[in-house]
């Protein structure tokens, strides 16, 4: 390698712009503003939910642009839709859980029962029992009420402790998956995806097609940049130029809501 060859090869390293200290640089700001606006709140992770679920400053503003439609809003929301795709290309792991718009927990599941009917048969999961705390009941009812399978997990939600029971690997097939999916329902940390395929029913974001769900889509949003945010912190990712693409759109996304405040 000739020496004009090696001096442009670095220099084309040090013209590429670094979005984790970018990132960062957004970061700082933010946090100041969380633990000023939120000083009884002790901790970054409950101060997050507090902005996610509550209006203030950053999630109004965040919420106008998904509402936007010149162009602030349609710049905006073509960086979600960039971020989204950079996840798909470069898989980040936060806690052994990938960060991505497909599977993602918004908020805590509230719902402590779920029930359905499918070919005579009553599927039922109950948990949060009064004075029973982390037991969950599990049902099968037949047509006439009578008790086709019933299982008590103790410890709390554990789909795999479900599966590995002795009675339920009897259940046939769909039976099995009709359990699982009325299961899932209370599942305390139940993920959703805040991507559509209903294009008439959508909010559109660059070329993709994102829930008509606002509210959804602002906890969302918060909870990958928050997410992005630990694994940058905690030294959880690979500083490579793959994942720095990922954080172009991160920081682009962080600093417009920053401005805000």
């Amino acid at each position: 390698m000739s020496l004009y060859t090696e001096n442009a090869e670095k220099w084309k390293s040090l013209a590429s712009i670094d979005y984790f200290t970018q990132f960062i640089k957004a970061w700082i700001p933010f946090n100041a503003w969380y633990k000023n606006f939120y000083p009884t709140i002790d901790t970054d992770r409950r101060a997050i939910d507090e902005i996610k679920a509550n209006r203030n400053s950053f999630r109004n503003r965040l919420i106008s642009l998904l509402e936007d439609q010149d162009n602030a809003g349609f710049t905006f929301k073509s960086r979600i839709a960039e971020l989204h795709l950079q996840l798909e290309r470069k898989y980040i792991y936060n806690k052994n859980e990938r960060i991505t718009f497909e599977k993602i927990k918004i908020e805590e599941n509230t719902r402590l029962s779920y029930d359905f009917l499918r070919n005579n048969l009553k599927y039922e999961a109950i948990r949060g029992i009064p004075h029973r705390r982390g037991q969950i009941d599990i049902f099968i009812y037949n047509r006439d009420s009578t008790v086709k399978f019933s299982y008590t997990q103790t410890d709390g939600f554990d789909l795999d402790n479900l599966i590995n029971n002795s009675n339920f690997q009897l259940l046939s097939p769909n039976q099995q998956n009709n359990l699982k999916a009325c299961y899932e329902e209370i599942n305390p940390s139940k993920t959703i995806s805040l991507l559509s395929n209903d294009i008439n029913n959508c909010i559109q974001m660059g070329n993709l097609h994102f829930i008509n769900d606002r509210d959804k889509l602002c906890k969302g949003i918060i909870e990958i940049i928050y997410k992005l945010r630990n694994v940058l912190f905690h030294g959880e990712i690979i500083p490579d130029s793959d994942t720095n693409k990922v954080y172009e759109p991160a920081y682009q996304i962080l600093h417009t809501l920053i401005q805000s405040l």
